[in-house]
């Protein structure tokens, strides 16, 4: 485990949705928790906020422009390469975005089919919001 008194980690994750389906990766085998499903995401950088780092991430990892419609939860988590305070941030495409440009391997998949991919224990909480169908942010 991680020693108590290292810092937590900011990380923005964008939950990209599109006509009922979300842009799902795959970790690669250099990452932390690799070979699972993931949102785009990543750490923030100093001073960026939570939704500017998702919109980012999401450029950089999927090649794709979204915009934020608000923040589906929040959390901290620990894993056994750091603690980490991760936000959650609903997304959509930018109008005129082509949502077949997705790139870095990441695919469209139906919210039903979420909760059946292996995804790393801190997500459990937005796949159980999107399971229910709650998708209005806050």
């Amino acid at each position: 485990m991680s020693p108590p008194d290292q810092p937590l980690e900011r990380v923005a994750i964008a939950v990209v949705e599109h006509q009922g389906r979300y842009l799902v990766g795959t970790r690669r085998a250099d990452q932390a928790l690799a070979g699972r499903a993931e949102f785009p995401g990543g750490r923030c950088l100093p001073g960026e906020e939570g939704a500017a780092c998702a919109l980012r991430e999401c450029r950089e990892e999927a090649g794709l422009s979204v915009a934020a419609v608000g923040k589906l939860c929040e959390l901290g988590h620990s894993y056994p390469h750091g603690m980490l305070h991760l936000e959650f941030w609903l997304c959509h495409l930018e109008p005129g975005e082509d949502p077949t440009r997705a790139s870095g391997g990441f695919r469209w998949l139906p919210a039903d089919s979420l909760k059946s991919l292996d995804f790393p224990e801190a997500n459990r909480a937005v796949l159980e919001i999107l399971a229910a169908g709650n998708r209005s942010a806050s």
